[in-house]
């Protein structure tokens, strides 16, 4: 592998086009190489969000649980670089009530449309460790903020 940063800066290039969202510990970007996908760079130590993403979607995917998560395709040895299926943004209609007990951070942002279902796209925090694969539903207190 090329040690050289230009090269480095060559290939973030190919893969990575628009910055899409910053927040506290990632950078989501569009591809042009994966134009279905987004991908998640996490250049801050301690947080591994990338990897609990990655995590949880292995233990979710092929469980009915599944369709309340945006799909992970890719993610590299390090954890640092996360390739996941890229929503589209949800009417106000689209937000329910109540939400699996498994979900938290109720913020619009973190939820997209993949089909016909909302679904979580930025789950590098979440309740599946403390509360399971449950059924039970929470009210999910939607907002904007930050």
């Amino acid at each position: 592998m090329s040690a050289s940063p230009n090269m480095h800066r060559e290939a973030f290039n190919l893969l990575c086009e628009d910055l899409i969202y910053q927040g506290m510990s990632r950078a989501v970007w569009s591809s042009l190489v994966f134009p279905d996908c987004v991908v998640k760079v996490e250049d801050r130590r301690g947080y591994f969000q990338n990897v609990v993403e990655w995590e949880t979607w292995q233990r979710v995917k092929d469980t009915p649980m599944a369709r309340w998560f945006a799909p992970c395709r890719w993610i590299s040895p390090n954890g640092a670089i996360l390739v996941m299926e890229r929503t589209r943004a949800a009417g106000d209609a689209q937000y329910p009530e109540k939400m699996p007990a498994f979900l938290c951070d109720f913020k619009r942002r973190n939820y997209g449309m993949l089909g016909a279902d909302l679904v979580c796209h930025d789950y590098g925090t979440n309740m599946l460790f403390e509360n399971g694969m449950t059924k039970r539903m929470v009210g999910a207190n939607w907002s904007d903020g930050a």
